[in-house]
């Protein structure tokens, strides 16, 4: 304890010395359109204080942007299922995550800004919110916010945790400030036993570290937060007839390969694309490139009624119920050294799936698609060959699709086992609070 007190004191001081310095420039970006609407809510102003009922189990669940807090949704599920007397506090850092936990109706009962870690700010927030545990799902590692959860006898768990390579090299260069912040949670569970491996390197004690699985194969299909329902062709202006080929959470230099295999194949084959980035303001930029190699294309965004064979799809949500038109799904941030995006949203609809090299985020699922031969891997050399060779062959399509839903199926179960967990912290606090 007392090294963690060192730990978050020379913190505090940096911390408080980096805001005399920059308080220009951090006021600059706090007034620009992209941060100005959210800055206030950090900050704690008209933070609610709620009202605590006693008995009741509070469970702050945070996660850091979209991606997290889908992760999430099999938790807070079970949850709601399994320990339907609690109160669900959800946060999130970014919009996009914001925009998808509006759709957890029915499994959260407040939304809440996450704190800047600042350590008044923080004090502010867990004096006001008063949980009875903290479950954080799979990173945004802040100091203040878990020392405070620590000091005042908070439990906290890490969920769904993951660390990826580059990741992992710098914690090792200053393990002195990570082992003793991880070592705050009560316990970490990670995605992989590898990972679990590694936080035990890190200095975590071996009693600290579990493993449940992973969250991302107890997913549902959900879009717009509600159940997944098929789409229609005609609900995105796309052909009534013929191959429809999926790139969801492009990012900017995949854009480029996909379009020029659209060229090669669509003399091929009757064939329609769907190119979804990663961000949806992206989506005139994509349209220029788009224009570029001389081809139309539609935005969703501008609800045009026009039928195009190339629909830009540059809306939150509806990724999902377009997967389930797709005959052939690339997931992208794959292509480029992103870290990749979650395959098991299309492979839970039976989709075939295709990804590049760059998956580090998703190694375990990625790993376990290729190897049973549930998925295709690409480059973008080959790109081309690959969506050529699965869109001329039905039966492989299918074959690779029944065995990536197979997958999913046969590694479900995490969500259950983290409700034990939380259980027993749970009824652990309660006794001492007696």
């Amino acid at each position: 304890m007392i090294k963690s007190y060192c730990y978050i004191f020379i913190y505090n001081i940096i911390q408080l010395l980096a805001l005399l310095l920059l308080w220009p420039v951090l006021v600059i970006l706090a007034l620009s359109p992209k941060y100005r609407s959210r800055v206030a809510d950090r900050l704690g102003i008209n933070l609610p204080k709620l009202h605590k009922n006693r008995g009741i189990p509070r469970i702050w669940i945070h996660a850091l942007s979209l991606g997290e807090a889908a992760s999430s949704r099999p938790l807070l599920a079970a949850i709601k299922q399994h320990i339907p007397q609690s109160e669900i506090i959800f946060s999130c850092t970014t919009k996009g995550g914001n925009q998808y936990a509006e759709g957890l109706t029915g499994m959260i009962d407040h939304l809440v800004p996450f704190p800047f870690d600042i350590y008044w700010i923080v004090k502010k927030f867990i004096n006001h919110l008063a949980p009875d545990l903290f479950i954080l799902i799979e990173t945004d590692f802040w100091p203040n916010v878990l020392w405070q959860m620590q000091v005042r006898n908070i439990p906290t768990l890490l969920a769904n945790g993951r660390i990826s390579d580059a990741s992992f090299k710098n914690y090792q260069l200053a393990s002195f400030l990570f082992g003793p912040l991880f070592n705050t949670f009560t316990f970490l569970s990670m995605q992989v036993k590898s990972d679990a491996m590694r936080m035990i390197s890190l200095g975590v004690s071996q009693e600290k570290v579990i493993y449940c699985g992973n969250l991302k194969y107890d997913m549902e299909p959900f879009a717009n937060g509600r159940i997944l329902q098929a789409a229609k062709r005609a609900d995105f202006n796309l052909p009534a007839h013929g191959l429809i080929l999926v790139a969801g959470s492009t990012h900017k230099g995949e854009e480029e390969i996909i379009i020029r295999a659209f060229c090669d194949l669509s003399p091929k084959y009757p064939l329609a694309l769907v190119i979804a980035p990663r961000d949806i303001h992206r989506g005139e930029e994509i349209e220029v490139l788009i224009k570029k190699n001389g081809l139309n294309s539609t935005r969703r965004s501008l609800r045009s009624s026009r039928h195009e064979t190339i629909l830009v799809l540059d809306t939150l949500g509806e990724l999902a119920q377009v997967y389930t038109l797709a005959d052939l799904a690339f997931v992208g941030g794959s292509l480029v050294a992103e870290g990749g995006h979650n395959p098991i949203e299309p492979a839970i609809l039976g989709k075939t799936v295709i990804f590049g090299p760059h998956m580090e985020d998703f190694i375990e699922i990625s790993q376990s698609l290729l190897q049973q031969d549930a998925a295709g891997l690409v480059t973008e050399d080959t790109f081309t060959s690959v969506c050529d060779n699965l869109l001329a062959d039905q039966d492989q399509r299918g074959m690779m699709g029944d065995r990536a839903a197979e997958l999913v199926n046969e590694n479900q179960g995490a969500a259950n086992r983290y409700i034990k967990i939380i259980k027993k912290i749970i009824h652990h606090a309660q006794q001492e609070a007696n």
